[in-house]
């Protein structure tokens, strides 16, 4: 056995440090959402992963679901992601078979979106497991505050 080892051996385990006091970050609005945010991001890729879905893929989905035929640049700007990042995610639904892009009639240059078969069945599954989700985020919240806090980021996102 070498030294390096018998004096690991020999030492006592490290002690559990204590919890990081968060001091000045502690009344951040911007540092609670931001974590926020992430557990509800991973909260959602637990359920969601198997499906091939991430928080953009399913805003596109419910949305078309909710609007079809919505022009891709009114999309884009409901969701505030650039154009081009769009396109990109829209390829690759098109692809999956999960959306059809349509030109639109009116305007050649603009394309309109629905949601095929493929994508609304995908969609429905979805649903159940968003359901999930969303109870899980909400669990230690009554109906009251869960709605007075999707009201307040409502404001802060300036819906």
């Amino acid at each position: 056995m070498s030294a390096l080892a018998r004096r690991a051996e020999t030492l006592p385990p490290p002690e559990p440090e204590a919890p990081v006091a968060f001091g000045p970050l502690d009344d951040r609005l911007g540092f609670w959402l931001r974590l926020a945010q992430q557990s509800a991001f991973e909260a959602f890729h637990r359920a969601m992963s198997p499906l091939g879905l991430t928080p953009g893929r399913m805003a596109v989905l419910l949305l078309l679901e909710a609007e079809p035929d919505l022009r891709q640049a009114a999309l884009a700007e409901a969701l505030r992601v650039k154009p081009p990042n769009l396109a990109v995610l829209l390829a690759a639904l098109e692809a999956e078979g999960l959306v059809r892009r349509v030109e639109d009639a009116r305007n050649r240059r603009a394309n309109r979106l629905r949601l095929t078969p493929t994508g609304r069945a995908l969609l429905r599954r979805a649903k159940a497991q968003e359901a999930l989700v969303e109870a899980e985020l909400a669990a230690g919240l009554d109906p009251g505050t869960r709605a007075a806090l999707v009201a307040a980021l409502r404001r802060i996102a300036g819906a």
